[in-house]
């Protein structure tokens, strides 16, 4: 029995907040330092679109950052953006992680091929290898098949 394991995109997350952080300063800042009689000319419609640009801005720099993978010992649990997918090991026929791919895909027998692990990302280098390199191992074992290095490799 494996303890469970989560997965977060480490670099990725680190850039989404100082993404939007640095966002809304500016924006503050802006506000602040933008003379008064300007300020009055705004009308409360355009002050809300205007905070609602900044909302939408800061949850896309935040989407990449906040997905994450767990395994279990009953398969997968992972969030792409604002949608979670619950994948049992018996479901899993691989893992996907080449060179030049931007984050790891599961591939499930289901009617979707492949689904992009957006929790293990190629910014985080040697620990995205590392964490792919945990999820093969668990799904051999799920299947009950002992791998050497090759078959990890691939």
């Amino acid at each position: 029995m494996n303890a469970p394991v989560t997965f977060r995109p480490a670099a990725a997350l680190r850039m989404g907040l100082s993404l939007s952080i640095s966002l809304v300063a500016a924006a503050i800042l802006g506000w602040v330092m933008t003379p008064q009689r300007v300020r009055d000319l705004f009308t409360p419609i355009q002050v809300a679109t205007l905070v609602l640009f900044l909302v939408v801005m800061v949850v896309m720099a935040l989407v990449f950052g906040l997905s994450f993978v767990t395994a279990d010992d009953h398969g997968l649990r992972f969030r792409n953006g604002i949608r979670s997918h619950d994948v049992p090991w018996s479901e899993i026929t691989a893992f996907r992680y080449r060179d030049g791919d931007p984050w790891a895909f599961v591939l499930v027998r289901s009617e979707v091929e492949q689904r992009p692990l957006l929790g293990i990302q190629r910014s985080d280098r040697d620990l995205a290898d590392e964490h792919v390199a945990e999820l093969r191992r668990r799904l051999a074992e799920a299947y009950g098949v002992e791998r050497n290095d090759s078959d990890a490799a691939q």
